[in-house]
């Protein structure tokens, strides 16, 4: 008997219709197609909205929803105007029930979402396997499925929604050939279904495993192929080593440097080495492509304690050094602050906050630049980062920095660009504290002390009223009494 012809349709490049051996299955065409899944239909968007066709192209009904997805076991997701549901092959739909949204069904169950943002397994009459909602839940296999408790924290449940094996992990995969992926506090294993490490090793990454043997990624970079008790069977990739790069280095830290690189072929580039990862520049620079002030990521090298960005060269010099720079005229330095504030909200509306802005980290450019993304934090307003903090010039981070534990917003860059700003005025540190009598007398907290003291005495006096009234907002030692990035840029503009 020959399969029906949808049964061997791909969809064609560009989205907008089917093929069997090349050629169209049909006529039509549509704004966007997915796979036919049983019995015979696949989802398709046009101007009036999703639903799903024929073979023939052919609505295969005449509701309209926002998106159509595949049918599983019989049952299709959709999202309509009153939230998401499962639907018949006639486009009706199987419960009264609205969610924000559902998965497809696996072995007779099916993982939503509520409209408080908690998950659970449905049946296919829409009603919940359990009682408990979760943070997460994956797609049932062979009878588990993987749920998130609020903590962050992942284990497995059966279809009563009752905890396996009682283990909790960072991360977690459903069990294949009678094992999962799991990471704890140490990297990437393999646990059985009694949620035991199948060995001691750790990794970077790990894939199921496949005919006894999986690919994994060591912490060093390196690739291997193992077995079941964790034992490498072969490596098809040794530890990355880099290249020493010439260059005139621009900057040199503890924890690597900074280089200007001329290629005897090729455009001039900065070279970034960090002893370690660099992962929270990229993730930060790539949520700024194209904005305007910050340096474009032209690539990366990874090796094993290197990691080396490739950044295209931004003209200008640096504002100063943060502890002895030049005075600026008013005008200048209210176009630089501005500039970095632009910024600093483009980086805030992605979600991140910069938290090392200082004169050394400015470029005095057109637009100005605003470099070094190395301390950049996932926070918002809403979701502030929390944690222990060993960063930062002390003249210039906001009072909350100025701890071993602190919490962190939007707001610390929009201190910190107001104290940029206070600097370039003055031409010094916007905060003066006698670092070696203080640090004589009690060490480091007693420094520490003087700096936030310092915060809440020394005052704007030498400053024009006007720029010292905007300025001082941002400078408020209580972080929701500051405006936000782009107020304080607008402030500046009518000072």
């Amino acid at each position: 008997m020959n399969p029906a012809r949808w049964q061997e349709a791909v969809v064609a490049p560009g989205g907008t219709h089917h093929l069997v051996n090349g050629e169209p299955l049909y006529d039509a065409r549509f704004d966007e197609v997915l796979k036919f899944h049983a019995p015979g239909l696949a989802p398709a968007r046009d101007t009036s909205g999703a639903f799903h066709i024929s073979e023939g192209g052919v609505p295969a009904y005449t509701r309209r929803f926002v998106r159509t997805f595949g049918y599983y076991e019989g049952l299709a997701a959709a999202d309509t105007a009153a939230g998401w549901c499962h639907i018949h092959p006639d486009g009706e739909p199987v419960y009264p029930s609205r969610w924000a949204w559902c998965g497809n069904f696996q072995g007779g169950r099916c993982t939503v979402r509520d409209q408080a943002g908690r998950y659970i397994h449905i049946d296919p009459r829409g009603e919940p396997l359990y009682a408990k909602r979760w943070r997460y839940a994956g797609d049932f296999r062979d009878g588990i499925a993987v749920v998130q408790r609020d903590d962050g924290l992942s284990s497995h449940v059966d279809a009563a929604g009752e905890l396996t094996h009682g283990r909790w992990f960072l991360d977690l995969d459903v069990f294949h050939k009678a094992f999962a992926r799991a990471r704890d506090e140490f990297g990437w294993t393999h646990i059985s279904p009694y949620g035991e490490a199948a060995y001691d090793r750790r990794f970077a990454a790990v894939e199921p495993f496949y005919n006894g043997q999986a690919r994994v990624e060591r912490f060093d970079g390196g690739l291997e192929v193992i077995n079941e008790r964790g034992e490498r069977l072969v490596e098809i990739r040794g530890t990355p080593h880099s290249e020493p790069i010439e260059g005139v280095v621009l900057a040199r830290t503890a924890w690597g440097r900074v280089q200007l690189v001329e290629p005897t072929s090729g455009r001039p580039f900065v070279s970034k080495w960090t002893r370690g990862s660099n992962d929270r520049e990229v993730e930060a620079l790539l949520a700024l492509k194209g904005q305007p002030g910050v340096p474009a990521l032209l690539g990366r090298d990874r090796f094993d304690m290197n990691d080396r960005l490739r950044l295209s060269v931004c003209e200008g010099d640096v504002v100063g050094d943060p502890r002895r720079l030049r005075a600026y005229s008013e005008s200048e330095a209210i176009r630089v602050t501005r500039g970095v504030l632009t910024v600093c909200a483009a980086l805030h509306e992605a979600g991140w906050i910069h938290t090392d802005v200082h004169p050394g980290n400015v470029l005095v450019s057109d637009p100005p630049t605003l470099l070094d993304f190395g301390c950049a934090l996932r926070a918002t307003y809403r979701d502030p980062w929390r944690g222990e903090i060993n960063w930062g010039v002390w003249e210039y981070v906001p009072p909350e920095q100025l701890a071993d534990f602190g919490r962190l917003d939007p707001s610390a860059d929009v201190y910190s660009a107001a104290a940029l700003c206070v600097a370039m005025l003055r031409g010094g540190p916007p905060f003066r504290v006698a670092v070696q009598r203080h640090f004589t007398a009690g060490g480091w907290p007693a420094v520490r002390s003087a700096f936030v003291t310092a915060r809440a005495t020394q005052g704007l006096d030498d400053l024009r009223p006007e720029l010292a009234r905007a300025l001082a907002r941002g400078l408020s030692v209580d972080p929701a009494s500051r405006p936000t990035a782009s107020e304080l840029a607008e402030d500046l503009a009518h000072v």
